[in-house]
């Protein structure tokens, strides 16, 4: 049995990196440096079935990634007090929707709620009974978006709402509604977050504005997964509550590999296991369990000098706590017994050490050993949803 350790830090979200984590993002016009910031482009067309093809992706320089694919981990400004209390979740029946389904040229099957622009093959409309809890528009700053990645990025976010709703137990509050911003300019994408400790940032999301911002990458793939980890971050947020720092990050970092096709999505939990195992901890792993969820914040995202190989190191094994987490029923209820105490009190983090001691069979100490040996020999496994 493991000593619990009071957590320690301050919890005001800091510094922290773009790769597969990143930060807030946001959009257009009339841009004000703090509350509220308005998108030009109309909205893209809501996708509201099957998650379309998904992309992963990620900030930061495409190195090759584990989990955490870039260097540049950013910080998190302050939430307001009143954010931090997750919506309350109405069972409310959604309304009947009309869906549009049809094949484009490269063979690609498209849903959305507004028809297709031109002829297309089997374009049929679908009467949907209820629409998703949850809504997203995608729009492009200063960069044209093909359709086909507007509904990604709404695929994307439905598609690890769904997962996070069918293997946790963590409904979206009804009627959410998230907005995706696309910035291609460094600089614009800074005056758009307007937090400077966020404009090196790959992504970000802005409580204020349910906005997620995201620098388009070079890679398509490495965008999606950026926006994936964001789009967790805005779930949790939304959903949960101001979730200890390791967990938070953990869960961002495993559904930014979330890729989603056809009626699911898969976590291709094996990519990356060489950065895996270099940051798997000796032993038996209790002492670094400890010490992981006992970082808050700062003490998490840590950016003082020569920092950034721990840093990286506590993102990898945040990770593959959740990996293992996710695994298997038993850890998957543990994770589920966190998640509903957070989303119970929204505004002050739980004591993720005890919840886990308690309902994770054998306690922190069986969960460390597990933990542990997963890192040090990674699966080969693509985990489906």
């Amino acid at each position: 049995m493991l000593p619990l350790r009071p957590r320690t830090g301050i919890r005001i979200l800091a510094a922290w990196v773009a790769a597969m984590l990143a930060g807030c993002g946001r959009e257009p016009a009339a841009v004000e440096q703090a509350p509220v910031v308005h998108a030009h482009a109309p909205p893209a067309a809501e996708v509201i079935a099957p998650p379309a093809p998904s992309m992963p992706a990620v900030a930061g320089p495409p190195t090759q990634p584990p989990v955490a694919i870039a260097p540049a981990r950013m910080s998190h400004p302050p939430l307001p007090p009143a954010d931090c209390a997750a919506r309350p979740i109405e069972p409310a029946a959604a309304p009947a929707l009309s869906v549009h389904r049809w094949v484009d040229e490269s063979g690609i099957t498209h849903y959305s709620d507004r028809p297709p622009a031109a002829d297309v093959a089997g374009h049929r409309v679908l009467e949907v009974a209820g629409a998703p809890s949850i809504s997203v528009d995608a729009s492009g700053h200063d960069v044209d978006l093909p359709g086909q990645l507007q509904q990604r990025a709404v695929a994307d976010a439905l598609g690890v709402q769904r997962v996070l709703r069918d293997t946790l137990g963590i409904a979206a509050p009804h009627g959410l509604r998230l907005r995706v911003v696309f910035v291609l300019d460094a600089n614009e994408y800074a005056r758009l977050v307007g937090e400077p400790s966020l404009a090196a940032s790959a992504g970000a999301y802005s409580p204020a504005r349910r906005t997620i911002y995201v620098r388009k990458q070079a890679d398509d793939e490495i965008t999606f997964m950026v926006l994936r980890h964001e789009i967790t971050h805005a779930l949790v947020h939304e959903s949960i509550g101001n979730l200890p720092t390791p967990l938070n990050e953990g869960l961002a970092e495993y559904f930014g590999r979330y890729q989603g096709g056809g009626m699911g999505g898969q976590v291709d939990v094996g990519a990356g296991s060489e950065a895996v195992a270099a940051a798997a901890p000796a032993g038996d792993g209790s002492e670094e369990l400890v010490d992981l969820l006992a970082r808050e914040d700062l003490a998490f995202y840590a950016a003082e000098t020569n920092a950034g190989p721990e840093r990286e190191q506590r993102y990898l094994r945040a990770y593959a706590l959740v990996a293992q987490l996710m695994r298997g029923v038993e850890g998957r209820r543990a994770l589920a017994a966190v998640l509903h105490a957070q989303q119970a009190a929204p505004c002050s983090p739980v004591a993720v050490e005890s919840i886990l001691q308690r309902e994770y069979p054998g306690g922190l100490a069986a969960l460390a050993t597990a933990w542990a040996g997963a890192m040090r020999d990674p699966a080969v496994d693509v985990r489906a949803y």
